[in-house]
């Protein structure tokens, strides 16, 4: 192996022991660095979801976000929650929340949703909320995944767009740059919205177009 090539995974690894502690058994393989940062995702690693632990991984997708489509920087970060398919489903649309869940927006059991991510069967897998800035994802999920990752990359750009207060002509126009960021962060790793959640062109039109 070159000289240089050993420093780029000595320098890898003892990222990953900063990022994830002196017990990590994280290879260079199993290291992605987001582009244009300085923020290495260990891939067989669940990512951090509690608010201090989480802040350089959503720092770093904001940045590479920022870069990638010339979005203005964004310096607050959204609180990130793992709740239950039904919690999901009742955020969705707006319908009080099961006990378990906590209080969004001021209001307790009730949710103003202003995005959300599906599945290709039309299952709801994330939804952010304007105003009390919180990512729910659904349970089960880790960040392990490109998927997993991109679910998390498609909810943080309505988290930009809520904080920038960017206009949309309809709640799917708003849409449209978020699945344009996820389908980018696939492609990072081979991957798309049609090889990962079955969502060809036509489908993403049906979800990022204004009918009306």
């Amino acid at each position: 192996m070159a000289a240089a090539s050993i420093q780029r995974t000595l320098a890898a690894l003892a990222v990953a022991a900063c990022l994830f502690g002196p017990t990590s058994i994280a290879t260079a393989e199993n290291l992605f660095k987001i582009p244009g940062t300085d923020y290495y995702i260990n891939l067989d690693a669940a990512q951090p979801l509690n608010a201090a632990d989480s802040q350089p991984l959503l720092a770093a997708i904001a940045d590479w976000l920022s870069k990638e489509f010339g979005l203005p920087v964004v310096d607050r970060f959204p609180e990130i929650k793992l709740i239950s398919p039904g919690e999901i489903g009742a955020l969705r649309y707006n319908s009080p929340v099961p006990p378990a869940s906590h209080e969004v927006a001021g209001d307790p059991g009730l949710a103003q949703p202003q995005s959300w991510a599906y599945l290709p069967t039309n299952d709801i897998v994330a939804v952010y909320i304007d105003g009390a800035e919180i990512i729910y994802l659904i349970e089960g999920w880790t960040g392990r995944t490109p998927a997993d990752q991109s679910v998390l990359v498609h909810e943080m750009v309505h988290h930009f767009q809520y904080k920038l207060g960017l206009k949309h002509e309809c709640p799917q126009d708003r849409e449209k740059l978020a699945y344009a960021a996820q389908d980018r962060w696939l492609h990072l790793f081979g991957h798309s919205l049609e090889s990962d959640f079955e969502l060809d062109g036509f489908s993403v039109l049906s979800k990022t177009h204004c009918f009306y």
